[in-house]
Formats: structure tokens, C-alpha cells, sequence
């Protein structure tokens, strides 16, 4: 080959210059990209046969930007091939380029470059890296902007605050600790959750889905565990129950356990801190590095499950009848149960405290009553409000339509913007993404006004 390329080189030089040049070759050409072509094997000794070579290549992936993929990708590829016979990576994970909040390419001579160390020293390390993971989708840019880090920054505080609730509320794991044996259907309701999530997580990082296992997470961190499992916690804690207590405790510390071991690969110095300071190193006999992911599954469970998932849709309902008719979030109200089947009407009961807590319900009354409420369905379940405010259910009906119509008349301008060609061509591409946007945000309103009209019945 060598031999080859030479005789090319005499050739080229005898047609640039009509005449025999002695050529004589630098011997200093191992140029950056070519230098790259080497690095999966050269760094582990080669051309010797040294143990590292031998135990390290080929390796399993390769991480890298989009805009590399010839220069370094390909010649890996090819040199790996051609002087080892083996290709040096099985897959390439090609992520993401970081622009600014607009998609701009980051530059000095825009202003627009946002220092890591600067957002790191305001917000942390671990929320920075949060936010890159989650914005990383295939095939996108990450356009990283202040706001969106804080965002973040505010997620790990508030695990921060969930964990100063386990400290409280003394959370521990104990040795006799038996997950089957758990009794309380919200104890198994977040066990299932985090199940599931344990499972959906494990499968998009095993995908390269870095983003989506972020979201996940995200979602049951936020939402299962700090909105509504602690939330369902603070009746047991204050009651007298002591065998639900020390159950909850457990329960509580052990899912606990499990979300710093979801968040481990992701905000790492966090989750480390939090895993010292409950010290469960002692319980689970692991350092948290080193902990696997496997939970496991209990089927009978998702019956449970499903119980605090209707109880949890009745409560939401209840909010947001509220807010649509203009009644205060805070205030009590009176609810009948009389069109709700056997079944709901157990689970209820079964939870009457942590239901009456989150719905701001003064009394649960068994029959109809001779007096003005609203009717709302929840999962084919019809249960009636009373307000103690005189409440003029047709106008706040009213105002309810006035909104979806004055929503509708939004969703069509853009529709129609959006499938103007000339819009699309001239337009810049952030203002056409950005329409887009707020078409979806539009429509997924326009659903819940709808529902919520719909479900009221006088």
C-alpha cells in the first residue's frame, strides 16, 4: 500500500512539473484525524500484543457528535478493520450538539456562549447534567438555556425536601422489613410505580434513549412519589396507627433507596450525598455505585394500584371542577356517593382520611341529597359536589363554553397558518416550531375544558 501511494505521488509530481522531483517523505504526517484512526487501539499498546489490547479491544460503544462521524467514526472503522481485523466498537451512540436557547451555534463573536463552570457554580454540576440527558433526543440539538437548568435545579430540591420529610417523619429500613407483607393499598400503589418505572427506564437506557429514562424518572419523582405518595403519608404519620406507621416508614425509606438508585447515573454527587447521609450502605450491604436495578415484581399489587389510581383521577377531578367554576382551591365541600358502585365506594373507605385530606372533603354522604350540586364522572363513577357558596352552575357552564369556543377560533388561525406554504418557506424555523408548540398546548386545553364540561351535569 505504502509502495502504491508513493508510485501515485511520482506520478502527480511528474505532471505538475514536466520533469523527474526526488519526493522525500516527512516523517512527521500522523495529522489529528489520522492520529483519531488509531486511538482505539494505539492507547492500549498496539502494534504490541499487550494484555489491555487484548482485554479492552474491541470495546462495545462509541460516543459521539454528529459532526465527527467521517473524520474520526469511519477511520476508526477502517484502520481497525484493516491492521487488527476487527472492527473496534459493535455500536456508535451519536448524541446531540449543544446550541443556545434560540439554536444558534455558540459563539464569542455572538455573545451568546453560556460557560458551563458559570451555570455549574450557580445552579451545580448535577443539574447541568440533568438538563443535557433530558433534552438529548435523537436527532436533535440541545438548545440549553438558563431557565431550563433551573428548572432542574428546582426538581433536586425538591427530592431535597421529600428526603427532610423521610428524616421527620424518621423513615427506616428495617431488617425484618417483608415488601410482601405490605398491607396499605397506597404502600402498594407506589411500589408498583416504581416498578414500572424501574422496568420502562432499564429498557430505554438499554436503546440509547438517555432522554426518555430521564423523563420517566422525572415523572415518578416528581409526581408519584413528592405530589401524591407523601402527600397520601401525612395522615398515617399523624394518626395513631402504629402498625400502619412503622409499615409507611419502611415502605417509604426503601422507595427512597430505589430513586437515588434510578438517579445514580444521572446526578450523581446528589444521589451519593443523600445515600451516605441515610447510610444505606448498612441495609443494602452496597455502595451506591455498585447497587443494581433489580426490584421485584409482585402482580397482585396492580390491583392495588389500580384502586389509588381512580382515587387520585376523583381528587384531581374535584380540582379542577373547582378552578373551572371558580369555587377556591382551599374551601370544603360536601360530595355524594350514592351512583358510585360497591367497589369504588370500598376504596373510599379504605382510604377515608388521605381522601378527605387531598379532596378538602368536609362529609362523604351515601344518599342523594334534595339540594343543588354538580355532577362529575370519573372512570364511568358519577359523584355529586356541593358547594356551600350560592354557585350559578350555569353560568360558570357558561364561561366554560365561552373559553372553548374562544380556544377553537385560536386552534383553526394557527391550523391555517400552519399549512400556508408561504408561511413555512419564509418564516424563521424557530417562530414555525414555536406555533407548533402552542398549537399542541392549545389543543390539549381545548381537551381538558371539554372534559370537564362534559362531565358536569346539573
Amino acid at each position: 500500500m505504502a509502495d502504491e501511494i508513493k508510485d501515485q505521488a511520482q506520478e502527480q509530481a511528474l505532471s505538475f512539473y514536466n520533469k523527474d522531483i526526488k519526493l522525500i517523505q516527512d516523517e512527521d504526517v500522523l495529522d489529528t484525524w489520522f492520529s483519531s484512526a488509531l486511538w482505539p487501539f494505539a492507547t492500549l499498546g498496539w502494534p504490541k500484543k499487550t494484555y489491555e489490547l487484548k482485554r479492552f479491544y474491541p470495546t462495545s460503544v462509541l460516543v459521539t457528535g454528529f459532526d465527527i462521524i467521517f473524520f474520526w467514526v469511519a477511520r476508526m472503522m477502517l484502520m481497525g478493520n484493516y491492521l487488527i481485523k476487527k472492527e473496534p466498537f459493535s455500536k456508535v451512540y451519536v448524541h446531540a450538539l449543544v446550541r443556545d436557547e434560540k439554536g444558534q451555534k455558540m459563539s464569542k463573536s455572538k455573545g451568546n456562549v453560556i460557560d458551563p463552570l458559570d451555570i455549574i457554580n450557580k445552579y451545580g454540576a448535577d443539574a447541568l447534567r440533568f438538563t443535557l440527558i433530558s433534552m438529548a433526543a435523537p436527532g436533535r440539538d440541545v438548545k440549553l438555556s438558563e431557565d431550563r437548568v433551573k428548572g432542574y435545579r428546582n426538581f433536586i430540591n425538591k427530592i431535597w425536601n421529600a428526603n427532610n420529610f423521610s428524616k421527620l417523619n424518621k423513615c427506616k429500613l428495617s431488617k425484618k422489613f417483608n415488601i410482601k407483607k405490605i398491607n396499605l393499598d397506597v404502600n402498594k400503589w407506589i411500589y408498583f410505580e416504581l416498578v414500572k418505572t424501574n422496568k420502562e427506564a432499564k429498557k430505554h437506557i438499554s436503546n440509547f434513549r438517555f432522554d426518555e429514562a430521564a423523563r420517566i424518572i422525572y415523572q415518578f419523582v416528581w409526581h408519584s412519589y413528592c405530589d401524591w405518595y407523601i402527600e397520601f403519608l401525612k395522615p398515617i404519620f399523624y394518626s395513631k396507627n402504629k402498625k400502619n406507621m412503622e409499615e409507611s416508614r419502611n415502605v417509604s425509606a426503601f422507595v427512597q433507596s430505589n430513586i437515588l438508585i434510578l438517579l445514580h447515573p444521572f446526578i450523581p454527587f446528589f444521589t451519593e450525598k443523600i445515600w451516605q447521609d441515610f447510610q444505606f450502605n448498612n441495609y443494602f450491604k452496597s455502595s451506591l455505585m455498585f447497587k443494581d436495578w433489580e426490584i421485584k415484581t409482585y402482580s397482585t399489587f396492580g390491583k392495588n394500584h389500580n384502586k389509588i389510581d381512580w382515587l387520585i383521577d376523583l381528587v384531581t377531578s374535584i380540582r379542577s371542577t373547582k378552578v373551572e367554576l371558580n369555587v377556591p382551591p382551599g374551601s370544603f365541600i360536601d360530595i355524594s356517593i350514592a351512583e358510585v358502585d360497591y367497589n369504588k365506594r370500598c376504596i373510599i373507605d379504605d382510604n377515608l382520611s388521605v381522601f378527605k385530606r387531598l379532596g378538602r372533603i368536609s362529609d362523604i354522604i351515601y344518599s342523594k341529597l334534595n339540594k343543588n350540586g354538580v355532577k362529575i364522572i370519573v372512570g364511568g363513577e358519577t359523584v355529586t359536589l356541593y358547594f356551600d357558596q350560592n354557585l350559578d352552575v350555569n353560568e360558570q357552564k357558561q364561561k366554560i363554553s365561552n373559553k372553548v369556543e374562544a380556544l377553537h377560533q385560536k386552534i383553526i388561525g394557527i391550523t391555517g397558518k400552519l399549512k400556508n406554504k408561504s408561511f413555512l418557506r419564509n418564516a424563521p424555523k424557530q417562530i414555525v416550531m414555536k406555533e407548533r408548540k402552542i398549537l399542541i398546548d392549545y389543543k390539549i386545553e381545548l381537551k381538558k375544558l371539554n372534559s370537564i364540561l362534559n362531565s358536569i351535569k346539573n
